[in-house]
């Protein structure tokens, strides 16, 4: 069995109200997110997730307080890991909202997978709000991806060497996640789906997401297929100062 090492950089960070991460809960609460990237080493290096492009560019079609540090720009961190963009053969974008696929057009040479379904949506989503999230041309707004770089799946995919994509739709209709294999078990890196740990262990859906029923299903699924799970959006899997954590 393949055992991955994984990761987390932390690639910028915003403030949104705490609700946005737990439906219904801590409504009027400000809460200071990580934009989170993650890197995997083994057979293979592997990027999930690739933040946003600038908290300029977002600001432009998507104002609000989100900021970035000259230590956090995404290259920078995995310079410090000793890796290259050209080094970098896979992508999995865990959906294409503009935080998570925002410097996909620095890696030239990755495949990047994303889920059909999540393309069909994010070209001309129902929601107001989702409209921003996507940057959806139907809006007015130019994607941060770009179409031709995009490999399109239809559902779980075993990937081999011990990466396998589990198709996870509640925060939008594509949400993917990847299960890695590893040291200390099945690690899922399950994009929004889990943005901070409440998700996961209370069961508290995400506040922003498309089909909350959906929502609940997929996160039977996760907890069927993993032994332990890393948010997408909580401080808390940083030590204090660091912004770079190995998880396993």
């Amino acid at each position: 069995m393949t055992n991955w090492r994984v990761w987390a950089l932390l690639a910028g960070r915003s403030e949104m109200d705490q609700s946005m991460a737990t439906y219904t809960e801590g409504m009027g609460q400000k809460l200071v997110i990580p934009h989170t990237m993650f890197l995997l080493k083994g057979p293979a290096t592997v990027v999930v997730d690739t933040s946003f492009e600038s908290p300029e560019a977002v600001s432009r079609a998507y104002p609000q307080n989100i900021w970035r540090e000259p230590d956090e720009e995404p290259l920078e961190l995995l310079k410090r890991l000793d890796v290259t963009p050209e080094q970098v053969s896979l992508i999995i974008c865990t959906h294409l909202h503009y935080d998570h696929c925002g410097t996909n057009r620095r890696f030239e040479r990755a495949r990047i997978l994303a889920q059909r379904v999540e393309l069909t949506y994010a070209l001309d989503p129902v929601a107001h709000m989702m409209r921003r999230e996507y940057f959806a041309p139907t809006a007015g707004f130019t994607p941060p991806y770009d179409l031709d770089q995009l490999e399109l799946l239809d559902g779980d995919t075993d990937l081999g060497d011990g990466l396998a994509v589990l198709h996870l739709p509640g925060h939008t209709p594509g949400s993917q996640g990847l299960m890695v294999d590893t040291s200390r078990g099945r690690l899922a890196l399950a994009g929004d789906q889990i943005m901070v740990r409440e998700n996961y262990e209370q069961g508290i859906p995400v506040g922003l997401h498309t089909d909350v029923n959906a929502w609940y299903l997929s996160l039977d699924k996760l907890k069927r297929q993993t032994s332990w799970v890393a948010p997408s959006h909580d401080l808390r899997l940083f030590s204090p100062g660091n912004l770079i954590q190995e998880l396993t």
